[in-house]
């Protein structure tokens, strides 16, 4: 996949993602935006001239028509609470995957985590 760029403003979330141990800045999508498909992907975050390593999660919302972009951004720990961000999409790694239990979804966030931080050192980024 092509790299796909994103922007837009960090929005106030319902900390789901922060209780399972992978806090995230939400970012609305805006209707007509052109987006890949649902899933999670490796990205990188353009913060304040910065760029970050990050780990995205492309989603349409508890109700399914809410989309939006979750964005972790790796080893660093920041309020982003209304920032400006560019999210450059660079890899899917998996769907999404339902899941039963919140043990069940720590988990597999932790193995995201783990897999995306491989290939940010792998890939010399």
């Amino acid at each position: 996949m092509s790299p796909l760029l994103l922007t837009g403003r960090v929005e106030r979330g319902e900390g789901i993602a922060t209780g399972l141990g992978c806090p995230t800045a939400n970012l609305a999508v805006e209707q007509g935006v052109i987006i890949p498909a649902l899933g999670v992907y490796v990205a990188e975050t353009i913060l304040e001239g910065a760029t970050f390593p990050s780990l995205v999660c492309v989603n349409d919302g508890r109700t399914g028509n809410n989309l939006k972009l979750e964005v972790h951004l790796l080893d660093i720990c920041r309020d982003l609470s209304g920032k400006l961000l560019s999210v450059r999409l660079i890899s899917k790694m998996r769907d999404l995957i339902p899941w039963e239990s919140t043990e069940q979804m720590t988990a597999l966030i932790s193995k995201d985590l783990e897999t995306a931080r491989t290939w940010f050192a792998h890939s010399g980024s």
